[in-house]
């Protein structure tokens, strides 16, 4: 199971500049890409987009490079760059260029200007990118298996609120006949006056079997579902809205307060998977 939150950095130091990467995942019901590149590397974006889509189906990827270099290495100004202005400077003053001499803070400047178009080889980039990926896809991994013991857990509770449900049917069941009986010994009603259609199709209004059956049939798939490899987040969704549909069905058909309060209890676990649907591949 993978989990849609996770978190990764990766660094990589080439040519006196240092590159960290940083890989962010978050909950999203649809797969969201989002890169952040250097200017110079811009046009590998949509080469990291696919990336991205080949290894993620499901939730906000965030991918951000970027360039930085030492405090030191900021403040510092190569002899090279210096005798370079230097001798521009010379050369245009032998034409009869005349301009105010350039400062240190100026030189700074070109440096950074100049700086820019420095950049990771391709070969380097890719490998920062699918590292990072990589490192991500690990991190949701963990995300997802915590979720998965915790939906175990939940799925056991809810096997145990649903056994007694079945448990609880068959005095349902029981309790609607004795109150037919009963209505019919105060009425002193004959077998020949009872009609006994309307009393079948009243009877049935009470009757949770099928929803039962249902319901025990949607927590196994649910179940086998948490088990698998795989992509599970949007048919946990789906089997999540069919258990509380049948558990709503089960509530207002049922005439004794035990089933009640258990598919009361059984909806709060229910609502619980369906948060948890929502944060996983």
């Amino acid at each position: 199971m993978i989990g849609m939150t996770g978190f990764t950095e990766v660094s990589h130091d080439e040519k006196g500049i240092q590159y960290k990467c940083i890989g962010k995942s978050l909950n999203s019901r649809f797969l969201e890409v989002a890169v952040k590149l250097p200017s110079n590397l811009k046009g590998h974006e949509g080469w990291v987009r696919n990336e991205v889509q080949k290894m993620f189906t499901r939730g906000k990827v965030e991918i951000e490079l970027y360039a930085y270099t030492s405090q030191d290495d900021q403040l510092k100004v190569s002899e090279s760059l210096a005798r370079k202005v230097k001798k521009n400077e010379d050369e245009l003053r032998s034409k009869g260029v005349e301009f105010v001499p350039i400062s240190y803070f100026q030189l700074l400047k070109l440096k950074d200007s100049l700086g820019s178009s420095s950049s990771l080889s391709a070969a380097n980039f890719k490998k920062v990118i699918r590292s990072t990926l990589k490192n991500l896809v690990d991190s949701r991994l963990q995300d997802g298996n915590t979720t998965k013991k915790d939906l175990e857990s939940v799925v056991k509770k809810m096997q145990k609120h649903v056994n007694k449900i079945t448990k609880y049917e068959k005095k349902n069941s029981e309790q609607v006949f004795k109150k037919y009986n009963k209505y019919k010994k105060e009425l002193n009603l004959k077998n020949s006056e009872v009609n006994y259609p309307e009393i079948f199709a009243a009877i049935s209004k009470f009757d949770i079997n099928e929803e039962v059956v249902r319901l025990i049939s949607h927590l196994d798939q649910v179940d086998k579902l948490i088990k698998s490899k795989g992509q599970v987040g949007k048919k946990l969704d789906f089997f999540t809205q069919e258990l509380l549909r049948e558990t709503n069905t089960i509530t207002s058909k049922a005439s004794i307060s035990h089933i009640k309060l258990e598919a009361v209890e059984l909806k709060s676990l229910i609502e619980r998977v369906k948060e948890h649907a929502q944060n996983v591949e």
